[in-house]
């Protein structure tokens, strides 16, 4: 369940993308640089901005280009309004006894004249700006009013907004109403991606009550090929990490049908020998890309095939043997089927 929502706010709840263009440009105009483009800011641009500041302007000191920044920013403080869905969702929140707060890069008296004027100042728990560098103050922001990460999402329009709920351990919804672009964003592989904050909205709805939906029961294996190495497959709905083959059991279909059919679709694989390992709960899972409750049903199976071809549920296959696929980024419950087939192989010896 989602029971803390957190919110960045330039670029998800704040229009402020004009003024900031502006300013940006008006500093490198100052200094003799090309402008940019709306487009071109929005993939060049990144925080922390004092790193995107030094990759342009190595020998300026960044106090220099704040003071500048800052003046031009204020004069254009009119044009900053609020995003669609904005006071929506944060009424939304209040309604639904959801505790609010902001962690904002926005410098702290911006952020005062704006939330005033756009009348929302009332609806946020407490607010954190003028941050840096959000990653370092996420841990110290859910410490202090003793948040559960796994109840917490944060809500962004940029990679480091995702980068800095993973760095918290919390989920992550990134918006397509700001700085990033999709492609962008899903580089940080954010649990849920929304157009706008009224899709937020129907995120907090299918989030905040209690789980509804049974758990999923899904197969897979552990497959030993004919130079007795282990498969491991590569797999974005896992965060990137690496894992076995597998997929959901059908109705109607016994276990080991579902784990031949996955198999075959996933790998063209048929299996041999195959044998039961071992079951494990995968509860809402950070590394899954998505909220989701499975039963896992682990299975060891053989091939005599080595040649792989994947579906598009993985985009990288390796055939490793137990020491090499310990040193991949493994998603957990791999991790736990191979701890159990080297506790096997070590008893059989």
């Amino acid at each position: 369940m989602i029971r803390n929502i957190i919110f960045d706010w330039s670029g998800t709840l704040a229009d402020d993308l004009t003024p900031v263009l502006a300013a940006t440009n008006h500093v490198f105009g100052l200094h003799g640089k090309p402008h940019f483009t709306r487009e071109t800011f929005r993939e060049k641009f990144y925080l922390p901005y004092q790193g995107f500041y030094r990759e342009h302007f190595p020998e300026v000191p960044i106090g220099d280009l704040e003071k500048v920044f800052l003046q031009k920013f204020r004069q254009e403080h009119h044009s900053v309004s609020l995003l669609l869905g904005a006071k929506e969702i944060l009424e939304y929140c209040q309604a639904h006894q959801l505790p609010t707060f902001l962690l904002s890069t926005v410098h702290t008296d911006d952020f005062a004249h704006q939330a005033k004027r756009l009348q929302v100042q009332h609806l946020f728990r407490k607010t954190y700006t003028s941050i840096i560098d959000k990653r370092e103050a996420i841990h110290a922001v859910l410490e202090e009013h003793h948040l559960r990460p796994d109840e917490t999402l944060f809500v962004g329009d940029m990679e480091h907004d995702i980068e800095t709920a993973h760095h918290g351990n919390i989920r992550s919804c990134a918006v397509l109403t700001g700085y990033d672009s999709l492609k962008k964003l899903q580089r940080a592989l954010p649990d849920h991606v929304s157009a706008d904050l009224f899709g937020v909205i129907e995120i907090l709805r299918r989030h905040s009550a209690p789980e509804k939906t049974p758990p999923i029961p899904t197969v897979g294996a552990l497959i030993v090929g004919p130079d007795k190495k282990l498969l491991m497959v590569h797999t974005v709905k896992w965060s990137g990490l690496w894992g076995i083959p597998g997929g959901k059991i059908k109705g109607g279909e016994s276990s080991e049908d579902a784990l031949r059919r996955e198999i075959l679709e996933e790998t063209k694989l048929t299996l041999t020998d195959i044998q039961f390992a071992l079951a494990q709960d995968c509860i809402r899972s950070k590394e899954f890309y998505k909220p989701a409750h499975f039963v896992l049903l682990n299975y060891l199976a053989t091939t005599s095939h080595s040649t792989v071809t994947l579906n598009a549920e993985a985009d990288e296959y390796r055939w490793c043997t137990l020491e090499e696929c310990y040193q991949l980024p493994l998603n957990t419950p791999t991790r736990i089927l191979l701890d159990w087939y080297k506790n096997r192989t070590h008893a059989t010896r």
